[in-house]
């Protein structure tokens, strides 16, 4: 029997082995919570030998580092790729569609999860990657805004948005389903981003009506 199972195990390069078990490790957390991450069921889950585990992370605590390095860099490539594809001018719209864009990046059942499982975990406290791709972002958007609005106030709209974006929408993916069904709230009036978006276009429609009143009051 041990023979046929080792038949059925495909060839692997160390590199794409490692990958499969952080892969069988994030499904395990999703589907039953950290709790599971046990070497045995990672090997069955990554179709690989137990012994193989060890091999290539020695440990649980090497495992969860190793799957929260692969999550956070990841979720940097997913966040800037959102942005580089939204290229409008007018502040306003470009705002408003990265609020949506990076909302659904952070909100996703994967990111909020695993982010709230890292953050909360006593081993993996150290937010630093999850914080690493923030000032890009908040670069990116208050490039945008000071084109219309004067620098300092772009600069500081853009902190804000990115600030009340990340957790919000980390929020909702974490227990948002939870406080909406315990509220009976359909899915729209629950949505963080439509209201979260509605907010931060009346303050720029707001920011955007003083700059043109002030250009217009010089002589």
């Amino acid at each position: 029997m041990l023979a046929l199972t080792r038949l059925k195990r495909k060839r692997r390069t160390p590199e794409q082995a490692r990958e499969e078990i952080l892969l069988a490790a994030e499904a395990l957390i999703l589907e039953q919570g950290p709790s599971e991450l046990k070497f045995q069921a990672l090997a069955d889950r990554a179709n690989v030998a137990v012994s193989n585990v060890y091999h290539h992370f020695g440990g649980v605590l090497e495992i969860k580092r190793g799957l929260a390095e692969k999550v956070f860099d990841e979720l940097t490539q997913d966040l800037i790729e959102a942005l580089s594809e939204e290229e409008q001018n007018e502040p306003l719209a470009f705002a408003q569609n990265v609020m949506y864009r990076l909302y659904s990046v952070l909100r996703s059942e994967r990111y909020a999860k695993l982010i709230g499982w890292i953050v909360l975990s006593t081993e993996l406290g150290d937010l630093e990657r999850f914080l690493h791709p923030l000032p890009g972002m908040t670069a990116v958007v208050s490039e945008h805004l000071a084109r219309h609005l004067p620098p300092e106030l772009a600069n500081r709209l853009a902190a804000a948005i990115t600030y009340n974006l990340s957790i919000t929408a980390i929020g909702e993916g974490l227990i948002g389903p939870a406080v909406k069904a315990a509220l009976s709230m359909d899915d729209d009036s629950a949505d963080g981003s439509r209201w979260l978006g509605n907010y931060w276009k009346q303050l720029l429609d707001h920011e955007l009506e003083e700059v043109v009143s002030r250009r217009q009051s010089q002589p």
